[in-house]
């Protein structure tokens, strides 16, 4: 029977899909939860709620078959997790589960994404992490959305006691989180977007536009994705020296619209086998894009903005951009894409070719995708249906990066221990790769966009973030294509006062007399602690909040926010 006291529960629905969160005391000696909401994915909004977690199982297991979203299962998990081996629930590592048996997929980096639990023999429940969907807050889905309902707030730190009947705030503060991401996700899910993550979601329909066999034909699982992998690499992010750390006067901000979308609209990419050769990459009409592995040193040219990065090499510190090897001779792989702009920007010494591979190339592979949703984001801009626009713009870009799914997977696999739960590393496996050359050519187009449009603004140049430039003066430079819409253009997204950029990810911005902060690791809880004087680097800053693993769930301990250098 469900746990019914200081709760509302109304009669049985056929609905199998559910949001769902816990609230819980912040006291490590006493962690626990003390109010669960669940709310329905549909027009009904069904929304119920109870004082303990027992609250959530006993919905559970009289809801077989359902799926229920948590926004966070890393935070919520833990205190699932909790419940399950407390009450004699097993871990399998099977893919058939039996009575009282529950089974994970948490990465070894730390990333959730589902809990399925058998109650009885062939009796289900799965629990999915809706920010694998939905990548932002629940306050800013809300937003971005455009819901009729904002996120509420309560008193995390009060002490309730075991039994505690919710108040009418809290209540309304738990219906609100559970009722917007369960609006958010109907929206989706009637769009046949159900899968368990965004990037899942954008490959289906994909596959859907262009069919199975154009799919399975243009993009044949490589056996060489070791190889081409070594050239991938992520957005261009970067601080400039000439002016990092000082103060600077007015300037401008810079976007693309839409860059990933634009480079798979426009750009060539490869499809089909690739190639295998030996040495130097002789030119081929029909095999025109290839990806290099040479050996050399080098220098940045005068007045040449930095493009490499080197990882997995001592002598570098991998998040630096490097102006020189230091007359060392380094090892890389690079798209034509990179060689060409590694070739423009440095003087390069002694360089061996080793070998490479090399691809067939068309711009037709996106289009129709592209095309399907800048239609609905367009009308939806005109219709004012934010949440459509936000829905087009996810699917827009999260396609590319499934593409680059890594083959090579670890998980972490729970296990109660000291009255606790703790994790040990699983046994690595391997998985199909997708097909890496598309990645690794859309990413290293993006950068090509960025690192270029830069150079050519270089005595303006402050800093650059994927797909944004920081310049200074108000000026809007007339080497850029600039206009608001058009696909693959720079917009002029907003402008500053004055600034000042630390380094990569950590800057602030004086913007219509309010600051915009931007620093890597900090909560925004931080942020109304932030003034233009104690923006630098050593500053500590109150609210961050640290996951602190303890008996019975997760607490989040208050810690300084530290802006290292």
């Amino acid at each position: 029977m469900f746990h019914v006291k200081h709760s509302r529960i109304g009669g049985e629905t056929n609905i199998m899909q559910y949001t769902a969160d816990f609230e819980t005391i912040t006291d490590p000696e006493d962690c626990r939860v003390w109010a669960s909401g669940i709310c329905s994915i549909d027009e009904k909004l069904d929304f119920k709620y109870g004082n303990d977690i027992d609250f959530f199982f006993d919905f559970a297991k009289y809801h077989p078959a359902s799926t229920f979203y948590f926004h966070n299962l890393k935070f919520d998990g833990e205190f699932i997790l909790n419940w399950l081996f407390r009450n004699d629930f097993n871990h399998s590592l099977e893919r058939k589960l039996y009575k009282n048996e529950f089974s994970t997929l948490i990465s070894d980096k730390g990333q959730w994404y589902s809990i399925k639990i058998c109650f009885n023999d062939n009796e289900f429940v799965t629990i999915y992490d809706s920010l694998k969907i939905i990548p932002f807050g629940v306050e800013a889905v809300a937003k971005a959305f455009d819901l009729p309902i904002k996120k509420g707030t309560i008193d995390y730190n009060k002490y309730r006691e075991i039994g505690h009947i919710l108040t009418e705030k809290e209540t309304d503060y738990l219906r609100n989180d559970v009722e917007i991401m369960a609006r958010a996700l109907c929206l989706m899910f009637k769009q046949g977007l159900c899968e368990m993550t965004q990037g899942s979601n954008a490959l289906k329909d994909y596959k859907r536009i262009i069919g199975s066999k154009n799919f399975k034909r243009w993009f044949p699982v490589p056996g060489y994705d070791y190889d081409v992998r070594q050239s991938y690499k992520g957005g261009f992010t970067y601080c400039d020296s000439r002016t990092q750390g000082r103060d600077i006067e007015e300037g401008i901000v810079l976007d693309v619209n839409s860059l990933y979308p634009s480079v798979m609209y426009y750009e060539k990419l490869p499809y089909g086998e690739g190639k295998f050769f030996d040495g130097k990459y002789i030119p081929d009409k029909l095999y025109d894009l290839y990806v290099q592995m040479f050996t050399c040193s080098f220098n940045i040219k005068d007045k040449h903005i930095p493009t490499l990065q080197l990882k997995n090499n001592l002598s570098f510190v991998p998040t630096d951009y490097l102006e020189t090897s230091n007359g060392e001779e380094v090892t890389l792989c690079m798209t034509n894409v990179d060689y060409e702009l590694f070739r423009k920007h440095y003087h390069v010494h002694n360089i061996q070719f080793h070998s490479g591979w090399k691809f067939k190339s068309t711009t037709e592979l996106f289009k129709e995708y592209i095309d399907k949703w800048n239609k609905v984001k367009m009308e939806s801009t005109l219709n004012g249906n934010v949440g459509m626009r936000t829905l087009a713009k996810l699917m827009l870009n999260a396609l590319y990066g499934k593409f680059a799914l890594n083959p090579n997977v670890c998980s972490k696999i729970p296990y109660f221990d000291e009255d606790m739960v703790k994790y040990r590393k699983g046994e690595a496996e391997t998985r199909d790769p997708i097909y890496i050359p598309v990645g690794t050519f859309i990413t290293a187009y993006a950068r090509r966009k960025t690192i270029s449009s830069a150079q050519k603004v270089y005595d303006r140049f402050l800093y650059a973030d994927t797909d944004s430039l920081h310049l200074i003066g108000t000026d809007l430079p007339k080497d850029l294509e600039i206009d608001p819409v058009k696909l693959g253009a720079w917009k002029h997204e907003s402008t500053f006062t004055r600034a000042r950029f630390i380094r990569q990810k950590t800057y602030v911005e004086e913007i219509d007399g309010k600051l915009e902060v931007t620093c890597a690791g900090m909560p925004s809880r931080c942020y109304e602690h932030v003034t233009w004087d104690n923006f630098k680097v050593n500053s500590q800053f109150a609210g961050k909040l640290q996951f602190t693993h303890v008996p019975g769930g997760i607490v989040l301990k208050d810690i300084d926010f530290t802006i290292k250098e």
